[in-house]
């Protein structure tokens, strides 16, 4: 959701039912590739005892999955009607491959795409809601690029934490010492897009302040990678550092730009 609402403020000034319309796809999306990856994956979870599948734990129940999914994935494709067909494709495309990261194809289990597919499918939703507003263009490409390597970044990091329930990902093919130094590239390039696109638009030159903060990312990342901490510490560090620095960008850009702002 904070992909989708990030590429829509890059794109517009406009507070519109368009805006609400596209986080309703996003999260009614995101809650229906969730539970779809659950469904597909509970016979193995069960099996391995991978007790953060809520159909494995008990939590919830396989006819209530069913419900939800098919219920979440109406809303995400119904908030869609009306969209210019630049943003309706795409936003189909990116649930498609959201889906059939679990089952049909299941990317998850083909390498690199295990990678490229969870880094991709975020990094569409961002220039889905761009598209909604404006045509492609290079800041478009940028935000969906750092969305693009900050998602690959937490799939590796998921694989690592993984490695020994899983029977082939891109990790195992790497080692565990090259997928570290792949992290650090990543948060490196992850960095590096900021600038460019802070600096590269006008009214973005300002949040270039924050790039000095982007140790916050870094610091953990050169600690897993020198084996000081362990990769659940990172996990959890990163996932609370980057939403607030994510957190703290817009609100930033919003604050400072509110009078431009027109609720229609």
């Amino acid at each position: 959701m904070i992909t989708c609402l990030a590429g829509a403020l890059l794109a517009t000034r406009e507070l519109d039912v368009k805006l609400i319309r596209l986080l309703i796809y996003a999260t009614s999306g995101s809650i229906s590739a969730f539970v779809l990856n659950d469904l597909a994956d509970v016979h193995e979870d069960g099996s391995l005892g991978r007790f953060r599948n809520p159909l494995v734990s008990g939590e919830l129940s396989f006819n209530t999955a069913i419900k939800v999914y098919l219920i979440t994935a109406s809303i995400s494709m119904t908030s869609l009607i009306g969209f210019n067909v630049y943003a309706y494709t795409l936003a189909l495309t990116t649930l498609a491959l959201s889906y059939l990261y679990s089952i049909g194809i299941r990317f998850k289990e083909l390498i690199p795409m295990d990678l490229v597919v969870h880094g991709l499918t975020p990094a569409l939703l961002a220039t889905t809601a761009y598209l909604a507003y404006k045509p492609l263009d290079i800041d478009s490409i940028l935000l969906s690029s750092m969305v693009l390597t900050s998602s690959t970044i937490s799939e590796v990091l998921q694989e690592i934490r993984d490695l020994n329930s899983i029977s082939r990902s891109t990790v195992k093919l790497l080692g565990i010492k090259r997928s570290k130094d792949l992290i650090l590239v990543l948060t490196i390039m992850t960095s590096l897009l900021y600038v460019l696109l802070t600096l590269g638009r006008y009214d973005l030159n300002y949040l270039v302040i924050y790039t000095p903060l982007t140790y916050l990312i870094l610091g953990p990342v050169l600690k897993f990678r020198n084996n000081y901490l362990s990769v659940e510490e990172v996990i959890t560090k990163l996932r609370f550092r980057a939403t607030v620095l994510v957190s703290i960008v817009i609100a930033t850009y919003v604050a400072l730009n509110i009078n431009q702002y027109a609720i229609r």
